[in-house]
């Protein structure tokens, strides 16, 4: 069988890593092709470190752009997929169209996340995910939500939740930050989305408590510059540290006490999946499937979205919780993971949708 999964970007990101992630995946039956509408970068060169092809078109993503439906439908004429899956608004609109078009046998849109469409988006969407055989969504709040707002029947939807790898752990360093204060750690894009302005505010309260804390962002993207201008005006610059994009995330986590993601909206997140199995405690606003993966108090906590006292006070009271409960925490997180977020259980549950 020929894959092909289509994605807007293969440079850094989620949606990026995942596809980096699944291109380990040994499947000598089926020959997969990892495509985006735009640029490569990190992903695509790991991907072809993996002996996968890699098609970057460097086509224009805007919607709508007949240029970028018309290379990719002479793309599927020429490769005859038996599976074209597609992820994100951008792929998922010229993918779908496209594949539809050259008569592709399974077409399959997926949604990372919840769409925030405008009522036109949300009429183009509905037909986008009519003509799909499958939507698929990486939590059941994400699938509740297309279910309910695009008036998608049952049979159509199916959840498949993201996965991490999981490498030996003590390939990693685990000291690299000082360990006389309590390290905390984002590990995300820079973007509004994430809600690191709610954790900078937090920091602030707590450092003006003499709380001994240090906050680490791993990542990049187009909210750096504002961050750190925050952080100056906060007063709190000895106390966050900027690490910019890392390619290799688990020295970051297992050298912090706590993780957090304080995002506005999730679909799955990689990071929090990589935190957990990193052992390291963690704590989520309750987006996405952050409510699936986490059970408040047992494996991990979560917060309510968008709620700065909340997550204050949440960071207070673990700040003074002893270390063998937090190592509790961390490997309760990290058992939850190995069990249930595999790349072999994701595999499986892909093939078996092909295969429907």
């Amino acid at each position: 069988m020929k894959i092909i999964r289509l994605t807007t970007f293969l440079d850094y990101g989620g949606i990026e890593t995942k596809m980096a992630n699944l291109s380990v995946a040994e499947d000598t039956n089926n020959e997969w092709i990892f495509c985006a509408l735009g640029k490569g970068g990190g992903a695509s060169k790991t991907i072809a470190q993996q002996n996968k092809r890699v098609c970057c078109f460097e086509r224009k993503h805007k919607i709508p752009s007949l240029g970028t439906i018309a290379v990719l439908y002479r793309f599927f004429k020429k490769e005859k997929p038996q599976i074209v899956h597609t992820a994100g608004a951008e792929a998922n609109f010229h993918g779908i169209i496209a594949a539809r078009l050259a008569g592709v046998p399974k077409i399959i849109s997926e949604e990372i996340g919840i769409p925030a469409h405008s009522t036109l988006a949300k009429l183009l969407f509905s037909w986008i995910y009519r003509i799909s055989n499958f939507v698929v969504g990486e939590s059941n709040t994400v699938v509740e939500f297309l279910k309910e707002n695009y008036k998608l029947p049952e049979a159509k939807t199916k959840v498949i939740h993201n996965f991490v790898l999981f490498p030996k752990l003590e390939a990693f360093r685990n000291d690299l930050f000082p360990k006389d204060r309590v390290n905390l750690v984002s590990l995300s894009r820079l973007e509004a989305v994430k809600n690191l302005e709610g954790v900078l505010h937090a920091v602030q309260l707590l450092v003006n408590e003499s709380y001994p804390i240090h906050y680490h962002i791993v990542g990049s993207g187009t909210s750096e510059a504002s961050l750190k201008k925050m952080v100056h005006d906060l007063a709190i610059t000895e106390h966050v540290t900027f690490w910019g994009f890392q390619e290799k995330p688990f020295p970051f986590l297992r050298s912090a006490e706590v993780f957090i993601l304080n995002s506005f909206s999730e679909g799955f997140s990689n990071s929090l999946l990589e935190a957990m199995y990193a052992g390291t405690p963690s704590l989520s606003t309750q987006v996405g499937a952050a409510n699936e993966i986490l059970e408040d108090g047992k494996n991990g906590w979560v917060i309510p979205v968008n709620d700065g006292m909340a997550l204050y006070e949440k960071l207070k009271e673990l700040l003074i919780l002893d270390k063998p409960r937090l190592q509790q925490i961390g490997l309760e997180g990290q058992k939850t993971v190995l069990e249930n977020y595999s790349l072999q259980g994701h595999l499986e549950k892909l093939m078996e949708l092909y295969r429907k």
